[in-house]
């Protein structure tokens, strides 16, 4: 399984510390500026069955 989660806004300053997860894929959309409430990419999360 796996979850997903866009990146909005301020939360590329979250990008450096989800680089270092392993089971993490991470896609930037290539937007210069970061706004308020403007998507600017996404990560992919692997889940692991418990």
């Amino acid at each position: 399984d796996c979850v997903l989660e866009n990146l909005i806004g301020d939360d590329m300053l979250k990008v450096p510390a989800l680089l270092a997860e392993p089971d993490l894929m991470l896609h930037l959309y290539g937007k210069a500026e970061s706004r308020a409430g403007r998507k600017m990419g996404h990560f992919t999360r692997l889940v692991r069955p418990k």
